[in-house]
């Protein structure tokens, strides 16, 4: 769908016609967090999440492979429930800010958030909720079911709760949304196959990987001019990373909000919309105010 269509009647709009934020958030490392030996993160015992030295130097590294490369689509976070076909996706939240510290404790303390339009154009979605454990007595999910010539769509369901919780729609008030793998988007580039030899970048970082780590990454999203927001783990992270030229993360933020400014690039139409905007850029404790 063109550009026009979204924003040719954007002066009309009332500014504060946004009931729902603007930004969607991906969260990594929980991979990364010390925990202790009940599996807890430790940082989030205290009010204020602090890195030791080796959590900072491998979300320093987790981001600079981000802006690189792009996010991981893998097959985590199944449905078996539904029984459903395994595919490979990409999950956002539709939090507000404040929220940041409850779902970081779940899912990692790096957010990196992208405007809706990233989705869209990815065919992402907010996913359909349905009550878990009650699958018989939902008329539209057992109507998808019976009915979708494509089951892998069926992957835009999600529980309203944690099987192993009390009724409490844990996972609903994550407001989740997701990418899910189409051979379409891989045709456009829009996901890039790190296993394919003709992606020399993308092979090379893959062929680095740890065996397990090559097991879980199925594909890569590059970022693009929708690129908005980058949450930190801690206001040391955040530090180090705008001040420290050498670790290249400024030069790739540079580099993902040039591309497409020329208007003869018809592969990256964000940042003609966006005007190159560089992305909101704060730390964990911080998103408390908003």
């Amino acid at each position: 769908m063109p550009d026009s269509f979204y924003f040719s009647k954007k002066k009309n709009m009332n500014f504060d016609y946004a009931i729902h934020s603007d930004f969607l958030i991906h969260w990594t490392g929980k991979d990364i967090d010390v925990r202790d030996a009940k599996g807890n993160p430790i940082w989030c015992k205290t009010d204020k999440s602090q890195t030791k030295p080796n959590e900072k130097q491998e979300y320093i590294k987790r981001l600079r492979d981000i802006l690189k490369f792009g996010l991981w689509m893998t097959e985590e976070d199944g449905n078996d429930f539904l029984k459903l076909l395994t595919i490979s996706k990409t999950c956002f939240t539709e939090l507000k800010l404040s929220e940041s510290r409850k779902h970081a404790k779940s899912y990692g303390r790096l957010g990196i958030g992208v405007k809706r339009m990233f989705l869209f154009y990815r065919n992402g979605r907010p996913v359909v909720y349905y009550l878990g454990g009650r699958k018989k007595d939902d008329i539209f999910l057992n109507s998808c079911i019976n009915n979708l010539q494509d089951k892998t769509l069926l992957n835009f369901f999600k529980p309203m709760n944690s099987f192993s919780k009390p009724l409490t729609y844990d996972l609903y008030a994550e407001s989740e949304w997701r990418i899910l793998y189409f051979e379409d988007l891989l045709k456009k580039r829009l996901i890039i196959d790190p296993r394919d030899p003709q992606n020399k970048k993308e092979h090379n970082y893959f062929k680095n990987l740890t065996p397990s780590e090559q097991a879980k990454l199925k594909y890569l999203i590059p970022l693009d001019g929708w690129f908005a927001m980058i949450i930190y783990p801690s206001l040391d992270v955040k530090n180090e990373a705008q001040q420290d030229n050498s670790l290249g993360i400024r030069g790739e933020i540079e580099r993902i909000k040039e591309i497409g400014k020329n208007e003869s690039d018809i592969h990256d139409h964000a940042n003609r919309v966006e005007g190159g905007n560089w992305p909101i850029e704060m730390n964990l404790d911080a998103c408390r105010n908003f």
